[in-house]
């Protein structure tokens, strides 16, 4: 299973900031001029970057429609984060999370709408987790239909959720669902890989993916620096780093000569919006990993 060796992150175009909210806000606040964001993709796709991991954040229409409509980038190789688990857990107490579900399938036609409703009302219903999660994996795909898909990946609240609560089969049925119905690979986003491998070896799983954050300093990395490299370094899991520059910390050059070091880091999400960084990041992942 190999994916694209460097993956463009979403983040600084949906105003996200791991250290600073008001970075954050001023990022938001930037790419709200479309031709900003078509900027950077098309740029990145210049320097190489053929791949994209996006979430279904509100941002996120305005990029799948810049990607669509551009020849240039219409075969950009794109990772769905599924699902968009802040905008459930914000709005079900208010309105039921089935009037929510009816509320994100605004972007559905009709013929969409009643087969998603036919396949998931009785998951609702009967308030099955595994098919309410099914449920929301296909309508959150859905803007993502008739694009380049590399792969599907599950947030990382969920994962780490299924995890804690020892119900590790809706991860399985994730992984199933996505396999069977879109013909691409399920990829697992956890903040603590030992204990995701620890778990999901323990099952009997093999050849998967995983995306964790990996860095020089342990920004973000859990249990421990130790331990994470520890479970990435074994063959049996394939996997991509995020928060390789621990959060602006590094500077590419150092961040990626430490990774190089690391066996089985073949791939990374990285997140960048200025063309000098998107130069100096893709031409250090060029010269370290391989």
């Amino acid at each position: 299973m190999n994916y694209e060796k460097i993956i463009l992150g979403h983040n600084p175009l949906f105003g996200v900031d791991h250290l600073s909210q008001e970075k954050g806000n001023q990022k938001e606040l930037k790419f709200e001029d479309r031709n900003l964001i078509s900027d950077v993709l098309s740029y990145s796709r210049e320097r190489g970057v053929n791949a994209m991991m996006m979430s279904t954040h509100p941002r996120a229409s305005t990029v799948i429609d810049i990607i669509k409509n551009d020849a240039k980038l219409s075969d950009m190789k794109i990772y769905p984060l599924l699902p968009y688990i802040a905008k459930y857990v914000r709005q079900a107490n208010e309105k039921g999370l089935a009037n929510v579900l009816m509320d994100v399938l605004g972007s559905a036609n009709l013929s969409q709408k009643f087969s998603l409703l036919l396949g998931g009302s009785k998951g609702i219903l009967g308030k099955d987790v595994n098919k309410i999660v099914e449920l929301l994996i296909d309508i959150e795909y859905l803007p993502f239909t008739g694009m380049n898909i590399g792969g599907i990946f599950i947030h990382d609240s969920l994962t780490d959720l299924a995890l804690g609560l020892g119900t590790v089969e809706l991860l399985e049925t994730f992984k199933e669902h996505v396999e069977k119905k879109y013909n691409v690979p399920a990829g697992f986003i956890t903040k603590n890989v030992q204990n995701f491998r620890e778990i999901v070896d323990g099952r009997g799983w093999s050849d998967y993916t995983v995306m964790a954050s990996l860095n020089k300093i342990g920004f973000f990395v859990n249990p421990s620096l130790n331990a994470a490299v520890e479970s990435v370094s074994r063959p049996g899991m394939n996997f991509s780093a995020m928060n390789t520059l621990a959060g602006g910390a590094l500077k590419p050059d150092e961040a990626y000569k430490y990774l190089s070091d690391i066996p089985n880091v073949k791939s990374v999400v990285v997140g960048m919006s200025k063309k000098n960084h998107i130069d100096e990041t893709v031409g250090a992942i060029n010269k370290y990993l391989r």
